[in-house]
């Protein structure tokens, strides 16, 4: 005789039924959990454009090492130039002369030429006249120059007569500096000006003229 059997009664919760209920319960905690991500992400501060600015200077610092930033030139020194060491310089540049009497910065310029006007189809002169300067400043005592102190020769080793334009001496004083004015007739080509004092050369300035 058979007996008829009797489905046994599934637990509470455990079933299907209760295991439809957890997974739905599990998937409106995760929706919630991510609206809550959501707004928590849309509400909250972000850094300033600076701030991040300044991160990512720090970052590369902190990378790559703080690059040095190089220092300005300095100033050429201005070399000195006494009796017994003469200085040889291009044309415009300074010399301190420290002599017996006084220190002064000398400087020669020029030479200014006097070009005649062009004219058509004529060739470039083969001299031209032009004046040299010479100027004293920052005497710590009066220092005088005279014209006979200056010599010039050109490449070739030919003196070149010079001239004073005005005064043939020139004295500077603590505080006013002083100027001496040469003229002469110069080739084209290279020269240099000569500066002696009593009678021992104390700087050379090379210059060099062109007429074409």
């Amino acid at each position: 005789m058979n007996v008829p059997r009797r489905t046994a009664p599934s637990r509470a919760g455990f079933g299907l039924p209760g295991l439809r209920r957890l997974t739905r319960t599990v998937s409106r905690l995760a929706l919630a959990a991510a609206v809550l991500t959501a707004a928590a992400g849309c509400g909250g501060s972000h850094p300033s454009s600076s701030a991040r600015s300044a991160d990512d200077s720090s970052r590369t610092v902190r990378d790559l090492g703080a690059v040095p930033i190089p220092p300005p030139p300095t100033a050429q020194a201005t070399p000195t130039a006494d009796e017994k060491h003469l200085q040889l310089v291009a044309v415009g540049s300074p010399v301190r002369a420290e002599l017996p009497e006084a220190t002064a910065v000398v400087r020669a310029s020029g030479p200014t030429e006097d070009l005649p006007a062009p004219t058509p189809g004529s060739k470039p002169p083969e001299s031209v006249t032009g004046t040299l300067t010479v100027t004293l400043d920052q005497a710590t005592a009066p220092l005088t120059v005279q014209a006979g102190d200056f010599t010039s020769r050109d490449e070739d080793g030919k003196d070149i007569t010079l001239t004073p334009s005005g005064a043939g001496t020139a004295t500077a004083t603590p505080g006013h500096p002083a100027t001496l004015a040469l003229n002469g007739t110069f080739a084209a080509g290279a020269a240099q000006l000569t500066w002696r004092h009593d009678g021992k050369t104390v700087a050379v300035w090379d210059f060099s003229i062109e007429l074409d």
